[in-house]
């Protein structure tokens, strides 16, 4: 609540109870009595209220027995009463200390209550502190028009009627408090907002301007505050944001939607950017009314970071099990592969001269010689599916054909191919992705398939790249299965590491074994 709105309320409240004039306190019974109701009223919401929060009351009267009447006539409503015996030591106290009230007798030598009132109002601090008048009966309109010049909010008669006086002291009390305990609450969320080192949370006005600032947002953006100030908050955001009218749309978002919510690069006082969470909220009054935004920006640059190093896990990962295969490929085909060819040779040599040995012997020869030619068939293979030599040396849709067909010699499955004549070759991420598809699902349809067949299709469009392996060669229905379908099929546990790399690569793995095995891999071009 502003200073303004406080002195508004207080005029209310003062204009809502004593909307008759002072000359009505002697006119009738009615009155008297319902003013005397008022103050016991006040009396006692006064007396009962937190002791702690008493509210000091000011005299200011040159004669000691009009003090003395005073403060009896208010000690019920248990505040602390503070003594003025001039205008000089009235002064002195306002300029110590705060006062909820302040009595101040017209007629005093030296310094008069008018006098006194007007220097009281050039204090800051005591510019809005209620100050009623003392007067006689007998004082001129001209008197009461000039304490109200200076700044009085009501006048009182002698003789003073006691109820009367406890009634209005007592909103004014009221008030005081009620304005106190607004302050510190202020004060206490305002400490709170400025000691807040890692959120930047200022105010903004209806146009965007910057109203408030503290030590987060200053610690944030690099800006002091009567740096930053009276600035258009578009300032935090990069040139092509701001051309787009996005700090704009942000305030109109929130104030249609009652809250904005964004992400995006923000740019400091020294010109580096980071990456911001922002979120804007309208404030508005009682009656609805738009009266600006509060705006809480944090810096999640290194969350973002560290997402995006999470989010590239599966992808390096999945590198290095690519180089893993590659080495351990190498290393058969370098070592292995040729201690075997060395050993399959002199068997070889043996069985020519071996025409003459016992049939115990030779059948001996020949079943190491079968057992050998396995084992070296058995590396190749291993080795190829490690790292397909033929992948990388004559491109995907060339090593499909030569996997393929060993594949059906071997296994037995019939396999049909629908491959293009010629095709360039693709991005390697995008070969390897699509073979281990290829690797994967043919095992797979020679184990769990009835038909013994696979149908391989392969098309490249200038959108996209698309591998079809099937054990139908009609079309497979690929609908999304139902909650009680959702468990994993081992085709889907097959295909996670697989998938995972065509998701990396912004490509799409659809698979389906409800009417057959179908397996569709979708890639974008360009995608690497």
């Amino acid at each position: 609540m502003s200073e303004k709105e406080i002195r508004f309320a207080i005029l209310n409240r003062v204009a809502e109870l004593y909307e008759r004039p002072n000359s009505e306190q002697n006119s009738g019974s009615s009155g008297m009595s319902e003013q005397t109701t008022n103050a016991k009223s006040v009396v006692s919401r006064l007396g009962t209220g937190d002791r702690r929060q008493k509210a000091p009351i000011l005299l200011v009267d040159d004669q000691q027995a009009n003090l003395v009447a005073l403060e009896a006539v208010l000690k019920d409503l248990g505040q602390d009463v503070v003594w003025a015996k001039s205008g000089q030591e009235a002064l002195s106290l306002v300029f110590d200390r705060n006062f909820a009230v302040i009595l101040l007798d017209v007629r005093m030598p030296d310094m008069d209550g008018f006098e006194t009132a007007e220097l009281i109002r050039k204090r800051q601090k005591s510019r809005d502190t209620p100050i009623i008048f003392i007067t006689a009966a007998d004082a001129s309109s001209d008197q009461i028009v000039r304490g109200y010049g200076v700044g009085a909010v009501d006048f009182i008669t002698k003789p003073i009627v006691p109820e009367v006086l406890t009634a209005k002291v007592g909103t004014f009390l009221e008030l005081y408090k009620r304005t106190e305990r607004l302050r510190y609450s202020e004060e206490r969320f305002r400490l709170l907002v400025e000691s807040v080192k890692d959120y930047a949370i200022f105010m903004l006005g209806t146009d965007g301007q910057i109203a408030s600032w503290n030590f987060g947002a200053e610690r944030i953006s690099g800006y002091r505050q009567n740096e930053i100030v009276g600035k258009h908050f578009s300032v935090f955001y990069p040139r092509e944001d701001v051309q787009a009218g996005k700090p704009e749309r942000g305030l109109k978002i929130a104030v249609a939607e009652g809250r904005f919510e964004g992400e995006g690069w923000h740019i400091r006082k020294d010109g580096s950017r980071f990456w911001a969470n922002v979120v804007i909220t309208p404030v508005r009054d009682e009656q609805g009314n738009l009266r600006g935004f509060a705006k809480v920006t944090r810096d999640i640059t290194q969350l973002r970071e560290a997402a995006q190093v999470v989010s590239e896990l599966p992808a390096r990962l999945l590198q290095s099990q690519d180089e893993e295969r590659q080495r351990i490929a190498q290393e058969l085909h370098d070592t292995t592969s040729p201690a075997l060819a060395g050993a399959i040779s002199r068997l070889y040599t043996l069985k020519d001269r071996a025409q003459h040995w016992d049939t115990k012997s030779s059948t001996a020869l020949q079943d190491c010689l079968a057992l050998t030619e396995n084992v070296a068939r058995d590396i190749r293979n291993l080795s190829e599916r490690l790292h397909s030599r033929a992948l990388q040396q004559a491109g995907f849709v060339s090593a499909v054909r030569s996997h393929a067909e060993l594949f059906g010699k071997q296994s037995g499955v019939r396999v049909e191919l629908k491959l293009p004549e010629a095709s360039d070759r693709l991005p390697q991420n995008v070969e390897m992705a699509l073979f281990r598809i290829l690797q994967e699902v043919l095992p797979h349809i020679q184990l769990h398939s009835n038909r013994q067949l696979a149908v391989i299709q392969f098309s490249s469009t200038r959108q996209e790249h698309t591998l079809t392996i099937s054990d139908r060669p009609e079309e497979i229905d690929i609908s999304i299965p139902g909650p009680l379908e959702r468990r994993k099929t081992g085709l889907e546990i097959r295909l996670a590491g697989p998938g995972e790399r065509i998701k990396q690569l912004g490509g799409n793995l659809a698979i389906s074994t409800r009417s057959g095995i179908f397996v569709r891999a979708t890639m974008p071009v360009g995608s690497d």
